[in-house]
């Protein structure tokens, strides 16, 4: 079965907590998990109850599969712990990565350092983006996307400011 021949899937579930973190998650059926798991997906996209997510799909050791969500997330979707809601998933591009406009501004001001992200693989690319996305004000974001192709270069062995 290949990522193509799986989903959508379209199931009611019930936001929990996990363990004592600040982490909640929504379980995923063992059908969803297995086909999911069948075709080789890791990293889904979807919504739950109309708000739009990407997300790894963690499964534990039992095959019990649920997605994450931070209590952040859950409170600018205006979902509370125990609340259900309605879960639309299905398989995301593993090579796909979103990334920010003062990421891709900052990237695009040294041909190098494009280069140098591109040769990052899509995990370290995420991570990076998210790092980014996550800045409330504008200068943050700037400066986090900054650092970001300066340590690119530095990694590489290049100078960041050849003036």
């Amino acid at each position: 079965m290949s990522v193509g021949d799986v989903g959508p899937f379209v199931f009611p579930a019930r936001v929990a907590r996990h363990g004592d973190s600040h982490m909640h998650y929504d379980p995923v059926p063992e059908e969803v998990v297995l086909a999911l798991r069948d075709a080789g997906v890791r990293r889904v996209v979807g919504e739950l109850d109309g708000h739009p997510f990407e997300r790894a799909l963690h499964v534990d050791a039992a095959e019990r599969g649920s997605l994450r969500f931070g209590i952040g997330w859950l409170r600018d979707a205006r979902i509370i712990l125990g609340q259900k809601v309605t879960v639309f998933l299905r398989p995301d591009d593993p090579n796909r990565v979103e990334v920010p406009a003062e990421l891709a501004a900052a990237l695009e001001k040294t041909p190098q350092s494009l280069e140098l992200w591109q040769a990052l693989t899509p995990g370290r690319r995420r991570s990076l983006a998210y790092s980014v996305e996550r800045g409330k004000r504008p200068e943050t974001r700037l400066r986090r996307s900054e650092r970001i192709v300066d340590d690119l270069l530095l990694e590489a062995g290049l100078d960041p400011d050849p003036t």
